[in-house]
């Protein structure tokens, strides 16, 4: 189908190539805001207040994952890797403070809003959502149209099965039925037209 639309065939490339583009530019963005997240200290919970505080997404002291990352960087091979060990907090937001494993593992899964109150901290281009927006408002066309060809590549596919396969055999043997019935009712149709016409003669 495509080779009979060049131009359809070049516009779904193009398509393509900007949504690599555009996941490209934004797992390097979420990269860059993980590893620039900031690691807060004991001392810094307690200025904020946060020292009796948990994560709100798994619920872990604070100050028990401060001392889990003081363990873990004192070990030669740390059981989590390092980035994910302690806590960091939304500073350039809403300031909620997270466990740092949580709040990437959230961020990679393609979350882009604080777990807590939903604030956005992560900005990407306006034309970066725009095309994300058009591609969601096609994605109805193209699944329609990648049905419409399976459908009939599946058909295509069982046409040329049967025509080199053949007949199955009870198929064969009906055909065979057919074909060799029609010649005997053709004679049986002829003889009784010459009996009508003998019959016929007889009585003229």
């Amino acid at each position: 189908m495509m080779r009979n639309n060049p131009q359809g065939a070049e516009a779904a490339s193009n398509r393509f190539t900007r949504m690599l583009d555009d996941a490209r530019q934004r797992e390097a963005r979420l990269v860059d805001f993980a590893d620039a997240l900031p690691r807060l200290t004991e001392s810094q919970l307690v200025a904020l207040g946060q020292s009796d505080s948990t994560c709100p997404i798994c619920l872990t002291s604070l100050l028990a994952l401060l001392a889990e990352e003081e363990t873990a960087i004192a070990m030669d091979s740390p059981a989590h890797p390092i980035e994910e060990l302690g806590v960091t907090r939304l500073a350039e937001t809403c300031g909620h403070i997270f466990c740092r494993k949580d709040i990437r593992e959230w961020l990679f899964q393609g979350n882009t809003t604080c777990p807590t109150c939903r604030r956005p901290f992560v900005d990407f281009p306006r034309e970066q959502t725009d095309r994300a927006t058009e591609r969601a408002n096609e994605q109805p066309v193209r699944a329609e149209e990648m049905a419409i060809s399976r459908n009939q590549l599946l058909r295509n596919m069982a046409a040329f099965t049967a025509f080199f396969e053949g007949p199955a055999p009870g198929d064969e043997a009906e055909h065979e039925g057919q074909f060799t019935q029609a010649p005997q009712n053709r004679r049986d149709e002829a003889d009784d037209h010459d009996d009508r016409n003998e019959f016929s003669s007889m009585y003229s």
